[in-house]
């Protein structure tokens, strides 16, 4: 039963119900120490007996109180109040990117800025040795100031440093979502940063295309498609796209992640010099000032040979 406006958990007085969803609810509050709006998390009612999902919530908690970076969700407290487990984060002002994606598309220059910005908080969270394992369009907040954050780290993983402790051992169960999951990840392999890397690619071509890579009518069809099929050439759905940003995308979204681009930072890198590169001029112009040159060039020459002979006569 969602919590009423006014309700109290600790410190925190619930003003309205801001999303839900099947993990649990999402309110706006205030916090009444600091005077400050706030985003209250808890988990759905059916759930909160179950310590699979409550071992979720909490291993959330900690991931983002680990994290401090411009583009991750920040988590400013954790606790328990009369039987509910919530979480309170900063409060978000803008939409969601499946939000923004369903009204209009978007500009390949800031199609590319979002995945810049994901990148870099992906780096951050890498370099903590955390691997997210379910980028989405629901997972990305655009802020109405210009701001990205990545958002629900609920089925993120720990990796150990190279060489400090055990590899990641192989998934008992599949995790993340259909649509954007890597090959490894169907596969039940160990995932690694390459892994947000390849739902990155997705995400990136979805927002360029409008169209999911590897999207197909069921859910077997759509893991058959990520594990062998390669995604359409951009220009199929009409776009135009610089052709190393293609490449880009592409690279990402390598079956083998050998082959991927290796590290968040490297693609936010590679994006941003996408983005600042000036725009090229078309064949056609070029050639046709080529051409305005030569004529230009050889007129000059033919008088020049003219006055020549003149004045030899």
């Amino acid at each position: 039963m969602p919590l009423e406006p006014g309700a109290q958990l600790g410190a925190y007085r619930v003003e309205g119900l801001l999303a839900t969803g099947g993990m649990g609810e999402v309110y706006r509050g205030h916090d009444e120490r600091l005077g400050r709006d706030v985003a209250i998390k808890i988990v759905a009612e059916g759930l909160a007996s179950e310590d699979k999902e409550l071992e979720r919530f909490q291993r959330e908690a900690r991931t983002l109180a680990s994290l401090s970076h411009p583009n991750i969700l920040n988590i400013f407290d954790f606790g328990e109040h009369d039987g509910v487990c919530y979480a309170v984060m900063e409060l978000l002002r803008g939409e969601n990117l499946r939000e923004r994606m369903a009204k209009r598309a978007l500009p390949w220059r800031t199609a590319t800025a979002v995945a810049v910005a994901v990148a870099r908080g992906l780096a951050a969270a890498h370099a903590a040795g955390i691997v997210h394992r379910d980028l989405k369009p629901e997972n990305v907040f655009l802020l109405a100031d210009g701001g990205v954050k990545v958002l629900d780290f609920g089925l993120a993983h720990r990796n150990p440093p190279p060489g400090e402790g055990k590899p990641p051992a192989a998934e008992e169960t599949l995790v993340g979502t259909a649509l954007y999951m890597s090959p490894e990840q169907i596969c039940g392999e160990p995932t690694d940063p390459r892994t947000d890397i390849f739902g990155l690619g997705v995400l990136l071509y979805e927002m360029l295309t409008g169209t999911r890579p590897f999207g197909r009518l069921t859910v077997g069809e759509t893991m058959s498609a990520i594990l062998h099929a390669d995604p359409p050439p951009m220009k199929a759905f009409g776009v135009n796209v610089p052709p190393a940003l293609e490449r880009v995308v592409r690279r990402c979204l390598e079956k083998d992640r050998d082959k991927r681009v290796q590290a968040a930072y490297d693609l936010a890198f590679e994006l941003s010099e996408i983005i600042s590169s000036p725009p090229t001029q078309g064949p056609a112009v070029v050639s046709w000032r080529v051409r305005i040159t030569w004529l230009l060039a050889g007129a000059l020459v033919g008088a020049a040979v003219v006055l020549l002979l003149s004045s030899l006569w």
